[in-house]
């Protein structure tokens, strides 16, 4: 009835012929036809379906209810198996359709491989059919073909995009969710994370040298959206031992048992980078230095530096809990949305907007929309309540961003312009070091994620340079026991250790950063001076640090290098 809601044949069920199928079922699988065929006449009520006086079902309604229709078909649809085995099936998607993006809520009906589309706006439902649902499940006619997408003037947003079948083109905000949406639609692979992913090959129409190239082709295209970095420098494909790469797959593997159902290991290595047009320099001639003989109301009063960021070994499985529980609570949708939310509900409203706005905080949270109690509710995001969507539209097309190639989301720029140069800064920091970093999954995350990008943008390579980071009331104690080159919270650090004096004050210490800090790729950190708001502090942002590289202690110890007191 969603696919076909004008055909008359599926309002019309015979009472007697759905009794026969049921008793065969049962007999099949041991079930009860009595208990069964009662939820099956409660589950037609449900739907809309009445029972005449014939004794057979018909749909009355003229106009089928495709909203409680759509509820019914979901749940039947989530008991799959599949949907229990693979993780992160979207719930929505955004869907080209008469050359406008469009958002619908998507349902994948494996077992007669097709799509369901459903319109929320207009109640409409849209079938797309991938295959021939009538074919065994050995049909191999899925292709899928990644792309990046960017909007620099309208929306300041990029897209990481896929055209399945070379029909239907959809798009995502972040590569996972492309990823997600691929495995849904399919070799499995394991990317540098150990997150597990699936491709559709059709080893009839493909060979060892296509499957390859494929596999280039794709590693280049999530590398680029992730980290900008599509300049490839190596690329390794362990396949098969064979002498001819454009046989087909099927020729290759057609001797493994329970051939065509089985599943084949490739080792496969790519590298890119970022291209060097697309790299900044690190030299800073251009940013201002502040006398030491300045007022001292002139100085911010977020206290970045006021708290000690360094990880103790006694605290790295408390880390790791940490980050455990913190995966958890992220969502991948709404990206900008969630993060001001998250201000707003830590209490920093004030941040988002003017410093002297006309109406009172209860009536900006009326109008833009904010409800508390739906943490999925958007926000009318009106630049002339929330002020700061104009400083970080203006700041995404600042020369620094444009030679970068645009590699940052808006939400990742507002997440470093709220540490740098907002009140939220000093219960972030503090909050990060107490371990309650789920208070701020978001900031924490699009502030890490904004760290990692520009960090494969800098020609760090070329740094000599020192930094200094003044940590006010702060002495350190157990020195020995600091883990190395181990963050607990993020860092400022500047190259004026007038700066680090002043933010020290007259009690605490400076913590003298070697520039081997700037170069080891184990460590991220980037220049956000053209970010901040105060330029004269020329700060440089260290991450938070990934447990990931701290698993394997040789490794972590070769990826970093000493940080002198």
């Amino acid at each position: 009835m969603l696919k076909y809601p004008k055909h008359i044949k599926y309002r019309q069920i015979s009472d007697e012929r759905l009794y026969d199928n049921l008793q065969r079922k049962c007999e099949q699988f041991g079930g009860n036809i009595k208990s069964t065929f009662e939820k099956m006449e409660h589950l037609l009520q449900i739907i809309g379906f009445e029972k005449s006086n014939d004794s057979n079902w018909y749909y009355g309604n003229k106009d089928v209810k495709l909203s409680s229709l759509w509820i019914c078909h979901r749940q039947w649809i989530e008991k799959q198996i599949i949907y229990k085995t693979i993780i992160g099936i979207p719930k929505t998607v955004c869907l080209l359709s008469n050359g406008k993006w469009r958002d619908y809520e998507i349902l994948f009906d494996y077992q007669h491989r097709a799509i369901m589309l459903l319109d929320e706006k207009k109640l409409k439902i849209k079938l797309l059919q991938v295959g021939n649902p009538n074919k065994s499940s050995l049909e191999f006619n899925v292709h899928i073909q990644y792309y990046n997408d960017i909007d620099i003037y309208q929306t300041h947003a990029k897209w990481a995009c896929l055209i399945l079948n070379h029909t239907w083109h959809f798009r995502t905000t972040t590569s996972l969710e492309r990823d997600y949406l691929s495995d849904c639609l399919s070799i499995i692979w394991n990317d540098e994370y150990n997150q597990i992913h699936k491709d559709p090959f059709n080893p009839f129409s493909i060979s060892l040298k296509q499957g390859c190239q494929y596999f280039k082709d794709k590693l280049q295209k999530r590398e680029h959206f992730v980290h900008g970095a599509d300049e490839l420098i190596e690329f390794k494909c362990i396949e098969p031992h064979t002498n001819n790469e454009d046989a087909l797959l099927h020729h290759i593997y057609k001797h493994l048992p329970c051939y065509p159902t089985v599943q084949v290991h490739w080792t496969i290595m790519g590298y890119f980078v970022v291209p060097y047009t697309h790299t900044v320099s690190i030299e800073r001639t251009h940013i201002p230095k502040r006398s030491i003989h300045i007022d001292s109301t002139a100085i911010p009063l977020n206290e970045k530096c006021m708290f000690n960021p360094l990880l103790y070994e006694c605290d790295v499985q408390k880390l790791r809990v940490m980050q455990d529980a913190l995966h958890f609570k992220l969502r991948l949708d709404n990206q900008l949305h969630r993060l001001l939310r998250e201000l707003i509900k830590n209490g920093y409203l004030a941040d988002l907007t003017s410093e002297k706005p006309a109406i009172s905080s209860a009536e900006i949270k009326e109008q833009i929309h904010y409800n508390e109690k739906d943490e999925n509710s958007k926000l009318v995001f009106n630049d002339q309540i929330l002020t700061i969507l104009k400083d970080i539209k203006k700041l995404y097309h600042d020369d620094i961003h444009k030679q970068m190639g645009y590699p940052l989301q808006l939400w990742n720029i507002c997440a470093i312009l709220l540490y740098c140069g907002k009140s939220c800064n000093v219960q972030f920091s503090y909050d990060q070091i107490k371990f309650r970093h789920h208070i701020w999954p978001f900031m924490d995350y699009y502030l890490q994620e904004a760290i990692m990008i520009l960090h494969r943008h800098e020609r760090r390579e070329e740094s000599e340079m020192e930094l200094y980071c003044g940590l006010k009331g702060v002495r350190l104690k157990n020195i020995k026991e600091i883990k190395s080159g181990s963050f607990i919270s993020h860092v400022s650090t500047s190259d004026d250790i007038q700066v680090a004096q002043r933010f020290r004050s007259n009690q605490g210490c400076i913590l003298h950063f070697h520039p081997s800090m700037r170069r080891a790729r184990g460590i991220l950190s980037c220049d956000v001076s053209w970010i901040s708001p105060f330029k004269y502090e020329r700060e440089i942002l260290f991450a938070r640090s990934y447990l990931s590289l701290m698993n394997d202690e040789k490794t972590h110890k070769e990826l970093v290098h000493g940080m002198q007191k």
